[in-house]
């Protein structure tokens, strides 16, 4: 259980990221679904933490936001530089 937390609450973490560059940067639309989507996916966040103990959901957290708010930054990045490449 626990290890499906820690993935769960990564993705969630990736799934927000990628939800606050599309708010900033795309349409009315696509912003919605992207937000529809990320709250969505966080029920099954809420329904995992509910299941471990207090520490353990404590730890997960914290760790699984430093990481995937720093993977998902470099991921963008990535895409953005290649983008940027390909436009020459």
């Amino acid at each position: 259980m626990i290890l499906m937390y820690i993935i769960v609450s990564l993705v969630n973490v990736f799934i927000h990221v990628a939800k606050t560059i599309l708010v900033i940067k795309s349409t009315k639309p696509i912003a919605s679904i992207a937000n529809c989507i990320c709250y969505t996916f966080s029920a099954i966040v809420i329904k995992c933490i509910s299941e471990v103990d207090l520490w353990i959901a404590i730890v997960v957290q914290a760790s699984t936001n430093f990481l995937g708010c720093y993977l998902a930054m470099w991921f963008c990045e990535k895409i953005h530089k290649l983008k940027n490449t390909q436009n020459y």
